[in-house]
């Protein structure tokens, strides 16, 4: 292996991939070399080439233990390196917070590698220590009396699962800023979650999943994409109650009302208008800052801890005291919803969504510029939609630099996202162990994958999950690597399944019993049409409408509809037990499915809200920015009112579930 060849493979640069048609595709070379410039190495430096290969390669072998050691809470073992020709005569490790100290057997050793290295013989050694708590520790390796440091990271070999094992939940899905509050307030927030948390968990619902709730762009309200963060460590203010608010703190709300009350053209309407509804929020915010800051009592200290806590996400608030009691109020209410969810019954509660990555420009990027690749933003491979890829226009983490700093920012991310819930899934799991790079090779867009450290980014979500007792779940939809698959199957991390594509190589609906046991069903999700909208082949002509089919695109989507509606139909005639066609009505179709999946193996069954409200619009049309009014569209009922209304569907597949 010539030496830029080996730095390729160090920085995880992709050397070939298999497209989503099976196609085997090596990358182009050039390619390769851009996305190692995007990694900020000067690939025309030999000296630089050779230090970095030294640094990333070699140097590892002339100390015994590296900054991070794995291990295995069930088998535990501690990896040492050592020149082959040492006698071990003295191996102990200690962790100084725990009062932990194992002596060694220096001669229970297994060697499971070797390395050479100027004339030099190196081995790696797999030595069993006694057990440790899970969890990340501080240890001091003593090797004939010479003494290494290292963190010794104490992983589970799975994450926390609450589900029994024959024990099969019943879920809803919602967008929270697309909930209809009652009365005439202006939008939804962790008031209305509340309500919603109590009244589903009266039919036996066990869980919320919920839109990523992280911080968007205060000041720019229009960047209205959850998908798009201004922060994922932070919490977005629009979805803080005054209500709640004012319970906390024993105030009247109505000295809010002038806040809170909104003319009826702003309440019937179809989608937010996301500027108006942000200054009004923050305008009472500030309203409830300023009553506040007149108050002594128990919630400085616990403010003040909240910022000693979190001082690394909030450094770009510097002295913005107020931006602070945001997100501390934020996180307060959010974790009230979860302390509801399981005070009313609910087997997990809140489920929380973690978005790939961060806007380009955002404070997160900003704040950790020197974790990111120059240029480089994440995408999607091509496709038969874009033959060129998706630029998805989140700055790509440098896996080396990821490293480097022990992955304290990806502990922050995890960390934070797993707070004041009881499970977290993580939008295209596969970027813990790849992502498509998109960047610029002679003005042209090009890409290719680059690998991460995934066993070490594995580790952290099996100890944040076990630690916090928070479950994980895993969008794994498109291609995945097989090591993967595995690793989630092994590791307990639940797939993200959806029903309109679990098919098989004949294109026709798979068996409900072939689904994953370990999985999160779903009919859609937030890019996918409201089944409604589907049924009716409303999302295509709302697509012509928005010049994103021609007439002729239109009719063969129609064409291809009918026919994806006809194998539905033939698909619920053999499982179900009432027979449709394509003459029956929508909700009748709908609950037969549903009803389907209730039965089958899938742990979990994730009903949309948008369903239940029969609606026809979608919240995002993947592919539009500024053609379609994306993550605005309300529902058209209350929550109340949908509950109402679908209780003996929601009663009938919680039974289902039960049996």
């Amino acid at each position: 292996m010539d030496n830029i060849a080996q730095l390729l493979y160090l920085y995880g640069i992709g050397y070939e991939y298999h497209k989503y048609t099976g196609d085997h595709v090596v990358f182009d070379h050039q390619t390769r070399l851009q996305a190692l410039q995007e990694c900020g190495v000067d690939v025309s430096n030999l000296d630089e080439i050779n230090t970095l290969n030294f640094e990333l390669d070699i140097a590892k072998w002339l100390t015994p233990v590296e900054a991070i050691t794995l291990v295995c809470k069930e088998m535990p073992t501690i990896t040492i390196r050592v020149d082959a020709g040492l006698q071990i005569n003295e191996l102990t490790v200690s962790i100084p917070t725990l009062g932990y100290c194992c002596v060694c057997d220096p001669n229970n050793q297994v060697a499971i590698g070797d390395y050479r290295y100027q004339d030099t013989r190196y081995v790696q050694l797999k030595v069993p220590i006694n057990a440790i708590e899970v969890g990340y520790h501080s240890a001091e390796v003593i090797l004939n009396g010479a003494r290494f440091e290292t963190e010794l990271w104490v992983t589970p070999r799975q994450c926390y699962d609450p589900i029994e094992q024959h024990k099969k939940l019943l879920g809803l899905s919602i967008q929270l800023y697309s909930l209809k509050p009652a009365g005439s307030k202006l939008s939804a927030d962790f008031y209305e979650l509340k309500q919603l948390v109590e009244a589903s968990a009266a039919e036996g619902v066990d869980y919320i999943l919920l839109n990523p709730l992280h911080l968007l762009f205060v000041d720019e309200p229009e960047k209205a994409s959850p998908y798009s963060p201004n922060d994922r460590r932070l919490l977005h203010p629009f979805y803080i109650s005054i209500e709640l608010f004012c319970e906390q703190f024993g105030l009247d709300v109505s000295v809010f009302a002038g806040y809170l009350n909104v003319s009826k053209s702003n309440l019937n309407a179809t989608y937010l208008d996301m500027t108006h509804c942000m200054e009004s929020k923050l305008n009472a915010l500030r309203f409830a800052w300023q009553l506040l800051c007149e108050q002594t009592g128990a919630w400085r200290a616990d403010f003040t801890r909240f910022c000693q806590a979190k001082q690394q996400e909030l450094k770009a608030f510097e002295d913005d005291d107020f931006a602070k009691f945001l997100q501390w109020l934020a996180f307060e209410q959010l974790t009230q919803c979860q302390s509801s969810a399981l005070n009313a019954g609910m087997a997990v509660g809140l489920i929380n969504d973690l978005a790939v990555g961060c806007a380009d420009g955002s404070s997160e990027y900003n704040s950790n510029k020197n974790l990111y690749a120059e240029h480089a933003r994440v995408g999607a491979p091509p496709d038969p939609w874009a033959e060129l890829g998706q630029n998805w226009g989140l700055p790509a983490l440098n896996p080396v630099k990821l490293k480097a700093q022990r992955f304290a920012f990806f502990k922050q991310l995890i960390q934070a996202n797993i707070t004041g819930v009881g499970a977290l899934r993580i939008d295209h799991v596969m970027g813990l162990r790849r992502l498509w790079w998109c960047f610029y090779q002679d003005q042209q867009q090009t890409g290719c994958y680059v690998y991460y450290p995934f066993e070490y980014l594995l580790a952290i979500l099996k100890i944040e999950s076990v630690k916090h007792q928070v479950m994980i779940i895993g969008e794994d939809l498109g291609v995945v690597p097989i090591e993967i698959k595995e690793a989630m199957s092994e590791s307990h991390i639940y797939s993200n399944i959806l029903f309109y594509f679990e098919k098989d190589y004949h294109g026709q609906f798979l068996a409900p019993t072939h689904y994953k046991h370990n999985a999160l069903l779903m009919v859609a999700n937030h890019d996918v049409p409201p089944f409604f909208g589907w049924w009716s082949h409303d999302d295509l002509r709302l697509k012509r409408e928005y010049q994103l089919l021609s007439e002729p695109q239109l009719t063969k989507a129609d064409e291809e509809r009918t026919s994806e509606r006809e194998k539905l139909c033939h698909w619920l005639s053999r499982y179900g037990e009432v027979s449709v066609s394509l003459a029956s009505e929508a909700r009748d179709v709908y609950q037969s499915l549903i009803n389907v999946l209730a039965k089958s193996p899938a742990k979990m069954l994730t009903i949309q809200f948008d369903d239940l409200d029969e609606q026809k619009l979608p919240v995002n049309i993947p592919g539009t920015d500024q053609e379609y009014p994306n993550w605005r569209r309300r529902l058209n009922q209350t929550s109340a009112e949908i509950i109402a209304s679908s209780r003996p569907l929601i009663r009938d597949a919680v039974t289902s579930r039960k049996e």
